[in-house]
């Protein structure tokens, strides 16, 4: 069971490599109520602290607060403010206001980098970004040092938030171009269609004309036949009968 220090030794349940060199602050974590965004383990570090991390953050509430757990002699340091949660682990020894002047640090660079977006972004959404900047504040923080490698950090912190940016206009950009591509290709489709439609509509001229010629020989023909017939009846009528012997005589 986790309990807020003071705090007698618990049972024990973490389990760190012995093999790992001694580190002030050895694991962050930044969270969205119970998700967790950031997550840093100092290199060689084994053991269930991530587990435990987890836990505390349970523990928290959705009060604003700062709070210290122990475990062995591992510390946890937890900033909790607007339901982001920052955290960090450090060995017993560790300076905990120090440790607290990480964590606000921490809250003022990751709240300047992603703002009220930290709600909406899903697990781990910020690690390969932020992790640089834990780094680099880490080195720092552990090394004893203060504020002197802060602008290093705001600067590279500045430099992931461009390199953000531009993977969004650079998204947009292929967006653009696969939505523009479509476009096209829907052109080339009704391109196609009105050449087929325009080929149907030559061959249906043709044949309609090719009909018209037919019937018009065809009237031509009739016209010209009873013309012939009348002009006959009307010469016998003359020529006194059919066999025309008046007018052959």
């Amino acid at each position: 069971e986790l309990r807020e220090i003071p705090f007698q030794r618990p049972p024990p349940f973490l389990f760190c490599n012995a093999l790992v060199p001694r580190m002030p602050i050895l694991f962050t974590l930044i969270a969205y109520e119970e998700k967790v965004l950031v997550e840093h383990v100092a290199r060689g570090l084994e053991g269930n602290f991530a587990q435990l991390g987890r836990k505390i953050l349970e523990r928290l509430g959705e009060a604003d607060t700062q709070q210290s757990f122990q475990v062995q002699e591992y510390i946890y340091n937890c900033t909790k403010s607007s339901n982001i949660t920052y955290m960090c682990m450090t060995d017993k020894e560790f300076d905990r206001s120090s440790a607290f002047s990480f964590l606000n640090s921490l809250k003022k660079r990751f709240s300047d980098a992603y703002g009220s977006s930290a709600k909406n972004a899903i697990s781990y959404a910020y690690n390969s970004e932020f992790i640089p900047v834990i780094e680099a504040m880490l080195d720092v923080t552990n090394a004893g040092g203060e504020e002197e490698g802060a602008e290093e950090t705001d600067q590279l912190l500045r430099i992931n938030s461009k390199v953000k940016e531009l993977k969004g206009v650079m998204a947009d950009n292929i967006g653009f171009v696969l939505r523009r591509g479509e476009k096209v290709e829907s052109l080339v489709e009704r391109s196609e269609v009105l050449d087929i439609n325009a080929g149907a509509f030559r061959r249906n001229a043709t044949a309609l004309q090719r009909a018209m010629y037919w019937k018009n020989i065809k009237t031509y023909m009739a016209m010209s036949g009873v013309g012939a017939a009348l002009f006959y009846i009307f010469l016998s009528t003359v020529c006194g009968g059919f066999d025309l012997p008046s007018c052959t005589g």
